[in-house]
C-alpha cells in the first residue's frame, strides 16, 4: 500500500513539472526506464530528459552508444553523482528546454538509481538523504538549487511491469537483506551476467574458469569470504547475498549495451 501512495506522489509531481529527469541505472538504463511514467510525461506534453547516471562504472564507448540510441526518444545525458562529472551537460539541456525564469523539475526514477545523490550534486551540498538500499527516499522533497530552478526529489517508482523479485533485486530495486530466496536471485543473477559480461565477474571473485557452474561459484566465494556455518558447511545464502549486495553498490564491474 505505501508503495502504490509514493507511485501516486510521483504521478502528481509530474504534472505540476516543466521538465522530468527520469534518473536511470547507466549499466542497464532499458531496464531502469519506467515505461508508464514516460507515457504520462508524453501525454501531458512535459519535456523529459532521460539522465544515465553511474556511468563512471561503464566504458565511455558504452556510455556514448547508449546515449545516442536513448536520444532518439529523448534528449539523454549520462553522468555520475558520484565522481560529480557531466552535470554542466545536463544544466545546459534543462535551459535549453526550459528557458523559463522559474524551471520546477521533478526528479523519477526507479529505487536506487541515484536521484538524491543527483539532487545533492545539483545543489552543491547534502540536503537529501542517500543510501544503497531502496527506499531511502521516502516523501517528496522541494529544494531550490539556483534563482532559477527548483526540484523536486521524489520516493523511487517499482513499476508494475517488473513483477519479478529476483529482476528488482538485480536492479537494486528490492532490499537485498528481505529476498526470500536469495540462492534463487543469485542464480537469476548468474544466468543474465553469462548474456552479457561476465569477465568483470570473474575477475573481481578470482573464478577459475567461466565454465565453473553457480553452484561452484557460490562455493568458491563462501570459502574464499570464509562464510561457514557451525559444523563446517558452507554458507551459501550469505554468500548469495554478499554477491548481490557488492553487485548493486557497483563493486562488480558489468554493463549492458542498448540495441536499436
Amino acid at each position: 500500500m505505501r508503495r502504490r501512495k509514493e507511485n501516486r506522489w510521483v504521478f502528481e509531481l509530474i504534472r505540476t513539472s516543466d521538465v522530468i529527469l527520469e534518473v536511470v541505472d547507466g549499466r542497464f538504463p532499458h531496464l531502469t526506464r519506467v515505461s508508464s511514467i514516460e507515457k504520462h510525461i508524453s501525454t501531458l506534453g512535459c519535456s523529459l530528459i532521460i539522465v544515465l547516471n553511474k556511468c563512471d562504472l561503464v566504458p565511455r564507448n558504452i556510455c556514448e552508444n547508449n546515449k545516442q540510441i536513448l536520444n532518439k526518444e529523448f534528449p539523454t545525458v549520462y553522468i555520475s553523482a558520484q565522481n560529480r562529472l557531466g552535470t554542466k551537460k545536463l544544466r545546459q539541456q534543462i535551459s535549453r528546454l526550459s528557458p523559463k525564469r522559474e524551471t520546477v523539475i521533478s526528479l523519477v526514477g526507479i529505487p536506487n538509481t541515484g536521484k538524491s545523490s543527483l539532487l545533492n550534486i545539483l545543489r552543491g551540498k547534502h540536503v537529501a538523504p542517500t543510501g544503497q538500499k531502496p527506499g531511502v527516499t521516502r516523501h517528496k522533497q522541494i529544494v531550490r538549487i539556483s534563482n532559477r530552478i527548483l526540484i523536486y526529489d521524489s520516493p523511487g517508482v517499482v513499476p508494475f511491469d517488473i513483477p519479478d523479485i529476483n529482476l528488482q533485486a538485480f536492479l537494486g530495486a528490492y532490499e537485498i537483506g528481505k529476498l526470500p530466496d536469495p540462492i534463487d536471485t543469485v542464480n537469476f543473477f548468474l544466468d543474465r551476467i553469462r548474456l552479457h559480461y561476465f569477465k568483470g565477474f570473474i575477475e573481481k571473485y578470482d573464478i577459475p574458469s567461466r565454465e565453473e557452474s553457480n553452484q561452484e561459484i557460490l562455493d568458491h566465494i563462501a570459502k574464499r569470504r570464509g562464510l561457514i556455518l557451525k559444523g563446517g558447511k558452507l554458507n551459501y545464502i550469505e554468500a548469495a547475498k554478499v554477491i548481490m549486495r557488492e553487485f548493486v553498490a557497483g563493486k562488480v564491474p558489468y554493463w549492458e549495451k542498448v540495441t536499436n
